[in-house]
């Protein structure tokens, strides 16, 4: 008997162009990097599933809540009012949301493009022409950037090959200083210097070693909210990122506040045209 065909993704890619896609920035506009927080969490959560999630949305809220922590989000109507808008703004499908169903033309565009080889089952809610990339009723035009489709010779088939890639790497990783490290569940992780200078670039006015202490801290007086080593890099982000929203461990005395005002930047080159 063979195998049933693998309908979940094991990952994604972003594309380089997603922060410049207009409905990525509608919703970072209207809900910050909160906003796409969520956003990012049900894509990956559809794609692990397949190229639809139907799942009850108030239950899909209190999970990426606790994927998240309480302590960014307080009320699980902001995750609801997230996940309409991207519909709003053709994130999501509209119509399939309203019966709990999350996809997109987007979304199934892409996915087709990663399992073009293998014989998924693809009846229910599909948006597409059967065995097709092309919309039915849609043009390309109208899937955001966000959704793009990948090309599917960057998709490894050989999973010794994944396997020996991780490998290679772990020992690439072994050999560089460990600055930090954190207690997972599964084991301890380490934050070696590239990383900790990848943190650095990406909050420069922000003091990474306090923050991540303070981090470490935590998961070592709240062993219940220590991660896998899998998904131990995104519990990071988004400490460094609300820490860095919040204005702390700056490395001047000046706090702010997060704000989306285009009129403070104006004079500025941030907005300019590229030449």
């Amino acid at each position: 008997m063979g195998r049933h065909p693998k309908t979940g993704l094991d990952y994604y890619p972003m594309d380089v162009d997603f922060w410049d896609d207009f409905k990525i920035m509608d919703l970072v506009n209207k809900y910050g990097p909160l906003g796409t927080a969520i956003y990012e969490i049900v894509i990956s959560r559809v794609y692990k599933n397949g190229y639809y999630l139907e799942v009850p949305i108030e239950k899909l809220a209190f999970q990426i809540i606790r994927l998240i922590g309480n302590r960014w989000i307080k009320d699980k109507n902001l995750v609801l009012q997230v996940i309409e808008y991207c519909a709003d703004i053709g994130l999501f499908d509209k119509a399939l949301l309203s019966q709990s169903v999350i996809t997109s033309a987007g979304i199934q565009k892409r996915y087709s493009e990663v399992t073009v080889r293998n014989k998924v089952n693809t009846e229910k809610y599909w948006l597409l022409e059967k065995n097709q990339t092309a919309l039915k009723s849609a043009p390309s035009e109208n899937i955001s950037v966000a959704e793009k489709k990948i090309n599917v010779t960057e998709i490894p088939e050989n999973t010794a090959f994944i396997r020996q890639s991780k490998v290679k790497k772990s020992k690439v990783n072994e050999s560089k200083v460990c600055m930090i490290e954190f207690p997972c569940k599964d084991g301890v992780f380490k934050v070696d210097e590239d990383l900790f200078d990848t943190y650095t670039h990406t909050y420069p006015k922000m003091d990474i070693e306090k923050s991540l202490k303070q981090l470490k801290n935590y998961l070592c007086t709240n062993p219940g909210k220590q991660r896998y080593l899998k998904s131990i890099r995104e519990q990071i982000d988004w400490w460094l990122c609300g820490d860095d929203a919040g204005g702390k461990y700056r490395k001047s005395e000046e706090r702010y506040g997060a704000g989306y005002d285009i009129s403070l930047y104006e004079s500025t080159s941030v907005i300019d045209e590229e030449e």
